[in-house]
């Protein structure tokens, strides 16, 4: 009885075995093993935690880790509604994303400051540019221009805030000649760009009595220097921001400008009759101490919409499956990416809300600087 057992398992093992490579070598495999199932296993955040949890019951430092990331256990009703629909409960967005092509690679993060997700306000991440067509802007715009040194001060120090640009070439298509398209807005031009932006804010913060330090780094041409590219942009700013740290301790808050590729209608408020281009707050969850810095865009996002009501679109978490997940926020408590406006808004909206953004900053520092006073 028992070598026939013994018989059957082999003979079992072995089709298995054929089975496998059968389906491995035909010419269309990745048919087979990319199906949705496999896809919502590999990518689904509920199942990764899941198996981080379990492995964590015999990895105490794993467990502290997954604890201090708020990341905690699905029921298993959750987990199995989860994997095979590919719907998270309570997240309206993932039912969305199922039935609206091409939302899921759009749609990051959680907006952890609004009721519910509203699928269409959602941030849309800009593409990688075109660094070809952006370093011979560069070396065009070079031939005119006075060189500039690595960054400035907008008065006399000490400066408290530094703002800088990770993806300094994101730019605005009002501000640009004869561009239409999204995909076409970027550029190396500091009046076109986010980099427009960061001096707008790093001005009305002076007018306010605050002193900032706004980087000027050529993005493009240090990476280009470096033999590095696109998804090497938190790297690049993260030695700016290192070094400026050391060189300068009476700084105490960092803001990384961005603008999102959203359009018009979801990126502009009307308040007060004026227009400004709205804003979010970004917080990566992937360090241990990100639950400052998300009470920091909290305290910013409260203070801003009591004052400008309408001109935030919220706070957004985000790990390593929706973007860098740390964005240099582990270097300081106070740092803080925020997205200004989309790619098609104008130079008021812009002003406004720079002007917005410093009276509620600056009112911030100055209530922190009472305090610790």
């Amino acid at each position: 009885m028992k070598l026939r057992q013994g018989i059957l398992v082999i003979f079992v093992s072995m089709i298995v075995l054929l089975t496998i490579i059968f389906v491995i070598t035909l010419p269309n495999q990745n048919n087979y093993l990319k199906s949705d199932l496999v896809s919502q296993l590999t990518e689904s955040n509920t199942v990764t935690n899941t198996l981080l949890l379990m492995m964590s019951t015999e990895i105490p430092a794993l467990k502290s880790n997954l604890e201090g990331n708020d990341i905690a256990p699905s029921s298993l009703s959750t987990l199995l509604f989860k994997v095979t629909s590919g719907i998270t409960p309570r997240n309206f967005s993932s039912l969305m994303e199922g039935e609206l092509p091409g939302l899921k690679s759009y749609a990051r993060g959680v907006n952890v400051s609004k009721t519910g997700d509203v699928a269409a306000d959602m941030p849309i991440e800009s593409p990688p540019p075109d660094f070809e067509n952006l370093l011979k802007e560069d070396a065009d715009k070079s031939k005119n221009d006075p060189p500039k040194s690595d960054d400035d001060t907008n008065g006399q120090g000490p400066e408290q805030v530094f703002i800088y640009h990770s993806h300094a070439w994101e730019a605005f298509l009002p501000l640009m000649d004869n561009k239409k398209k999204p995909s076409e807005a970027s550029s190396t031009d500091n009046k076109k760009n986010v980099f427009y932006v960061g001096s707008m804010l790093a001005d009305a913060l002076k007018k306010d009595g605050v002193n900032a330090a706004h980087d000027k780094t050529n993005v493009t041409e240090g990476l280009h220097a470096k033999g590095w590219n696109y998804y090497d942009s938190y790297n690049f700013s993260r030695e700016t921001v290192e070094k400026v740290m050391a060189d300068n301790k009476s700084l105490n808050y960092f803001i990384d400008i961005h603008r999102d590729s959203q359009r018009k209608d979801v990126t502009t408020a009307t308040i007060n009759e004026k227009p400004y281009a709205k804003v979010f707050f970004t917080v990566g969850v992937v360090h241990k101490d990100y639950k400052k810095n998300l009470q920091f865009a909290e305290e910013l996002n409260k203070k801003i919409e009591e004052k400008y009501p309408g001109i935030s679109r919220g706070i957004f978490k985000k790990d390593k499956s929706e973007g860098n997940g740390v964005y240099n926020q582990d270097l300081s408590g106070n740092s803080i990416l925020i997205e200004v406006g989309g790619v098609d808004n104008d130079d008021e909206e812009l002003q406004n809300t720079a002007d917005a953004l410093a009276d509620v900053l600056s009112q911030y520092i100055k209530n922190a600087e009472k305090v610790d006073g």
